[in-house]
């Protein structure tokens, strides 16, 4: 059984925008709107049952929810604030996972641990099963090239009718690699900005 709206909405990732909007709607307008949001994401998941078993997770887990509270938010202050807001909150939390990763490569054999780390990661959490289609240039513990072909966030928030929301999960990528000691990140294009797929190269420096 999956996880239910209102376990989906809450976290620390959350506390920037909830702080925000206690701030221009007060306590109670705030918490009114978090509930209309965790309505929508039930509606949400309900359609959602009918994906393939291993692409639900990412989808459940980050997609729809951003989707519900882009949605209500956008009813609340306009499409160009909504995005914004969700622009904050989604940097500020991909600036904290950045922090674990440098952290990381700071350790003595981090670096290695990292590159290892990521290949795995890239085939078991971001594979067929999960609704990916990549290409594989090269994976070695100095350096990995693959591109993606197909990417189920891509494709969601674009079927949600919310397709400039993918790449604030593009940004997340860059947020978190692009500054880690020893370790370069390039990407030059996205499907989420019209590229024909997403180029990925990850190696030591």
């Amino acid at each position: 059984m999956g996880r239910s709206s209102k376990e989906l909405l809450k976290g620390r990732k959350y506390d920037t925008l909830l702080a925000q909007l206690v701030d221009r709607l007060g306590t109670d307008g705030a918490a009114a709107l978090w509930v209309r949001a965790e309505r929508r994401l039930d509606g949400m998941l309900t359609q959602s049952k009918r994906l393939p078993k291993g692409e639900r997770p990412q989808v459940e887990g980050f997609v729809l929810p951003t989707c519900a509270l882009y949605f209500e938010l956008t009813d609340a202050f306009g499409k160009d604030e909504a995005f914004r807001m969700v622009d904050d909150y989604m940097a500020e939390y991909s600036a904290n996972a950045s922090k674990a990763f440098r952290l990381i490569v700071a350790l003595p054999g981090g670096r290695g641990f990292f590159m290892r780390a990521f290949g795995k990661v890239v085939g078991l959490a971001f594979g067929e099963k999960q609704g990916y289609v990549n290409a594989m240039h090269e994976c070695t513990p100095d350096r990995i090239a693959y591109d993606v072909l197909t990417c189920p966030y891509h494709r969601t928030f674009a079927q949600m009718g919310a397709p400039e929301l993918c790449q604030l999960f593009c940004r997340n990528d860059e947020i978190c690699y692009g500054d880690l000691d020893g370790i370069r990140f390039v990407r030059k294009g996205t499907l989420a900005k019209g590229a024909s797929h997403c180029d990925f190269l990850i190696e030591r420096k």
